[in-house]
């Protein structure tokens, strides 16, 4: 672009005014035009210097003033250049071209730049400031860092989570206090976790009007978390106390997103994504949702109403207690290849998605943070095994009518070579189905949920009939407002369940163990009602009743005969308030009762009512 100087006007009273211009300028009198006279000799004389010479040299990065760039600009990777005699000045950083102040309506702010514009909420050309991420900000990709086609966008969040419950926690080897072996004592645990998370994101290519030519994205994650629990549960030996203070650094994603190519005139794409990788497989995380390392393959079709991936990971291993990533792996792979289908069937707002998962698990040995064993599952046979798991899916989200409709149907197949369970080779033949139906009455959401994940008949019987995932992280039936999905329960040295899971699968860690189809299977119904109260403050309702599909694979581990299908029943609620209606202050709580059914009397001894409470802090720039 450039900012061409005319070097050739006429003088003033030779100019033809337009007819807007000659109805509101005054008619000229001998003196104006004796003046005009003058000044048109002085602007000929000024007219032979070479246009460059009239321009300051600031132009291209201008003072603090009337000229400044909109927003946070930065400097400007361009110096301003001369062009000798020519009538043009070439400007090559058409990103920061100033603009006057403008003040439209006159009401001039007192320069609080971070929370309003400094020249009044309605002015059109605004100056920015770093630490306003809303403003144009040369730190958040409005602007270029380098040329005019490669852009910088810095966020820096702090996630802070408080936790407060009281859940059936087994003594384990050693107890703590008298008389508490393998039994529910004192179950009041408190956590507390801090994340830091630096996501700083590289691209080369205009985000506007056509896909990026690719992106870089790394995201270390600085973490501090504190437990107590008033029971031998937070380390392998009783002298340690009942508290833990740990931090971990994680370089929890790093990756880059190459644009290799478009497939249609609506910019239709096949990007390849290669590194540290948020994946999840499903529209709700049924089976995996996952950081992950690997390579990811994307192709749109049909102005995107049709995409495809083809995914290959190898897993990393975690640490145990903040569940970041290590930066060394397991000897897991998982193979994903899944095809979303909008308007499905001519259902407009209604996407089908058809999904193919394998997980391929050798992971030797491993002894977790804390000094506990997770791999093999201290459980039965207790040896390593090697599992191949094979995962047809089909789900879908979004709204036939009025009614919203998420639901998902899974078939699990394949070889355990060595169920802990049930001591031998296992052929996996497991299913789940869950479905949500809600309704929107302007701010109100009422809905119903139902989740089915089968469980084993028989044990000793060579056939693991009891569904697990990879690694899931759903969101459904209150999520992680849920007493029994958020809380992870222990029994054994395994997990009845796991942390951020309904499924009942009786494995030592999501995160750290393996997968385990001898188990009791699950099945969720749940009523709520979702309220956008105000713009800003939001909540879920939600009551849910949780039963075992079969409890025999429970009475051959525990010995024990005529364990009930009754899990319990829980109330849970969470809000969230966003108090400046954006995402940089996010203020979440969440509480839950839970009331133990027989079955939960059976396995625990015990049915005092149980609970939670959470509330989060996360700040974003």
């Amino acid at each position: 672009m450039a900012l061409h100087v005319r070097t050739d006007d006429p003088p003033a009273e030779e100019k033809k005014p337009t007819r807007r211009r000659a109805a509101e300028e005054p008619p000229k009198t001998e003196e104006t035009k004796a003046d005009g006279a003058k000044a048109a000799e002085g602007d000929g004389a000024k007219s032979q210097e070479p246009a460059s010479a009239l321009l300051p040299s600031d132009t291209i990065n201008p003072p603090a003033g009337e000229t400044d760039p909109l927003g946070f600009a930065g400097a400007s990777p361009f110096g301003p250049r001369r062009s000798g005699a020519l009538d043009a000045v070439p400007i090559p950083d058409r990103w920061r071209i100033g603009w006057p102040t403008w003040d439209r309506y006159n009401r001039r702010a007192a320069g609080d730049s971070l929370l309003m514009n400094s020249v009044g909420g309605d002015s059109p050309f605004t100056p920015g400031d770093p630490l306003n991420p809303y403003d144009r900000n040369v730190l958040k990709g409005d602007y270029p860092i380098i040329g005019n086609e490669y852009f910088l966008n810095l966020s820096v969040i702090s996630d802070s989570f408080f936790q407060t419950r009281k859940n059936p926690t087994p003594s384990g080897n050693s107890s703590q206090n008298p008389g508490s072996f393998d039994t529910f004592r004192d179950g009041r645990q408190s956590v507390f976790n801090q994340n830091l998370i630096v996501d700083v994101t590289f691209t080369k290519g205009y985000t506007s009007y056509r896909p990026p030519d690719y992106v870089i994205k790394v995201t270390p994650v600085f973490n501090l978390n504190y437990a107590r629990v008033f029971e031998n549960a937070v380390n392998i030996s009783p002298t340690r106390g009942d508290e833990r203070y740990d931090s971990f650094t994680a370089l929890q994603e790093a990756f880059i997103d190459l644009h290799l190519g478009d497939t249609s005139e609506w910019f239709d794409v096949l990007t390849l994504k290669v590194g540290r990788q948020l994946f999840v497989s499903d529209f709700r995380g049924f089976v995996y949702s996952n950081v992950t390392d690997g390579i990811r393959l994307t192709m749109n079709a049909e102005a995107n109403r049709i995409q495809a991936n083809l995914a290959a990971f190898i897993e990393p291993e975690k640490d145990t207690n903040s569940g970041l990533n290590e930066l060394n792996w397991r000897d897991q792979q998982i193979l994903v290849a899944n095809c979303f289908i909008q308007d499905f069937m001519g259902l407009l707002g209604y996407t089908v998605e058809g999904s193919f998962l394998w997980n391929h698990d050798r992971s030797n040995e491993r002894v977790d943070g804390n000094g506990f064993v997770v791999r093999p599952d201290l459980i039965g046979s207790a040896e390593v095994r090697d599992l191949d798991v094979f995962y047809l899916g089909l789900t879908s989200d979004g709204h036939i009518g009025r009614v919203n409709v998420d639901s998902a149907l899974y078939y699990a197949f394949g070889n355990d070579q060595l169920n802990p369970i049930a001591g031998s080779q296992q052929s996996i033949s497991a299913f789940l189905g869950a479905l949500e139906l809600s309704v929107d009455f302007d701010w109100l959401r009422p809905k119903i949920s139902f989740l089915y994940a089968s469980g084993d008949g028989d044990p000793k019987d060579g056939v693991a009939e009891g569904f697990d995932s990879i690694i899931d992280d759903p969101v459904f039936a209150g999520g992680a407002g849920s007493f029994y999905q958020n809380q992870g329960l222990r029994i054994f040295g395994v997990g009845l369940n796991q942390g951020r899971s309904f499924l009942n699968s009786l494995r030592s860690s999501k995160i750290e163990g393996q997968s385990n189809f001898v188990n009791p299977g699950s099945m969720v119904f749940n009523a709520g009602l979702d309220a956008e109260v105000t713009p800003t403050f939001r909540t879920s309702l939600n009551a849910n009743a949780i039963y075992f599909v079969d409890t025999s694979s429970l009475s051959f581990v525990l010995n024990q005969q005529g364990i009930h299908h009754e899990v319990g029943y829980e109330i849970n609620l969470t809000e969230q308030w966003r108090p400046f209606l954006n995402n940089n202050v996010i203020i979440s709580a969440g509480q839950s009762v839970f009331f133990p059914g027989e079955g939960f009397n059976d396995i625990y001894g015990d049915n005092k009512t149980l609970y939670q409470f959470f509330a989060a802090v996360t700040l974003t720039y």
